[in-house]
Formats: C-alpha cells, sequence, structure tokens
C-alpha cells in the first residue's frame, strides 16, 4: 500500500479515524481524532474510503423496502411490522464508527415510522438488541422528544430488553 502523510486511515479492531503523521519503514505513526499519537505495523492499517450509500446493493431484497425486516420477537407480537437496527441486518459498512452506525439507525427508524404512518398502521415493533442501551435510549429520547408516539419493552431475554414496541397517535403523530 502507498501511504502519505497526512492520509486519513482506519486501524484493525480500533475505533476512529486516524491521520498518518510519519511513514516508517515497517510502522506507521498515527493520530487520533483527539491528537493522541499511536504506532501500528503497516499491516494493521488501511486507508479509508468515502462510499455512496445510495450505491449499496442489498442481498436478496426489494431496494424499496431494504430498512425493515420481518422478524416478530414474541407469538403475541406476529401480526406487527417490525424493523431490526442491527447494522448488519441494516447493510452498513464494517468499516462506520460507532457515531456513524448510530446515525444510520435513527434515520432507518424515522424513515419506519413514516412508513407506517403512512400506511396507517399504529403500532410496531423495533428490534435494538440488548447490548449497552445507547440505541434504545436515543429512540426513546426521540420518541418523546417528537410527540405523537409512545414507547414500551416488547422483548425480554435473560433479564434485558431487546426490542420496543412503538405506538403512534395517528392524529397527532407528525412524520420525521
Amino acid at each position: 500500500m502507498s501511504w502519505f502523510v497526512g492520509q486519513q486511515v482506519s486501524v484493525l479492531r480500533e475505533s476512529g479515524i486516524f491521520t498518518i503523521q510519519e511513514i516508517r519503514k515497517t510502522q506507521l505513526v498515527l493520530t487520533d481524532e483527539n491528537g493522541f499519537s499511536y504506532t501500528y505495523t503497516h499491516d494493521l492499517v488501511v486507508a479509508r474510503q468515502a462510499i455512496e450509500v445510495h450505491k449499496i446493493k442489498y442481498k436478496d431484497e426489494n431496494p424499496s423496502s431494504h430498512t425493515h425486516r420481518q422478524k416478530p420477537s414474541s407469538a403475541k407480537d406476529n401480526a406487527l411490522p417490525s424493523i431490526d437496527l442491527h447494522a448488519e441486518v441494516l447493510g452498513l459498512p464494517l468499516y462506520y464508527t460507532a457515531h456513524e452506525v448510530l446515525c444510520a439507525q435513527i434515520v432507518a427508524f424515522q424513515r419506519y415510522c413514516n412508513q407506517q404512518f403512512y400506511s396507517r398502521k399504529a403500532k410496531f415493533l423495533v428490534i435494538h438488541g440488548v447490548g449497552e442501551g445507547r440505541l434504545k435510549k436515543e429512540i426513546k429520547q426521540l420518541v418523546l422528544s417528537h410527540g405523537g408516539m409512545s414507547m414500551n419493552d416488547a422483548q425480554w431475554s435473560n433479564g434485558t430488553v431487546g426490542a420496543s414496541r412503538i405506538e403512534l397517535v395517528m392524529s397527532a403523530f407528525e412524520p420525521f
């Protein structure tokens, strides 16, 4: 790989964007967004490349419906439409930072809310996963601040919640 000083790169098994400060024979000296310096071997560093998200192909899915996947959380919720916000289900690139993934998940959630509103479906499931709960907290904050919506836990797994039931008040909800 041909490196140059000032090039933005990523490091395998690390999050964040790094900038090349110095090129050595077998190592690169990098700085992160906060100005901290690190030294990595060439084989752990990869060049960053911007992609145009609208050009991403979704395998085995209709492009117009790529933001959701039917995955009911229980027999009681079988009839409810759902969206799975896991990064791999949304087809997000592996090199996205945690912040970029979170932003893409929020946008997918907003689009899905709008789809359900226009389809006149007042209830649906959001599968956010158990994880550390950051995505669930962000969605809950969005629901509380937007109005015309409510959110309740929908699925329990080993004492943790991995999905939520969203209800739209059709007369009060305004699309995002």
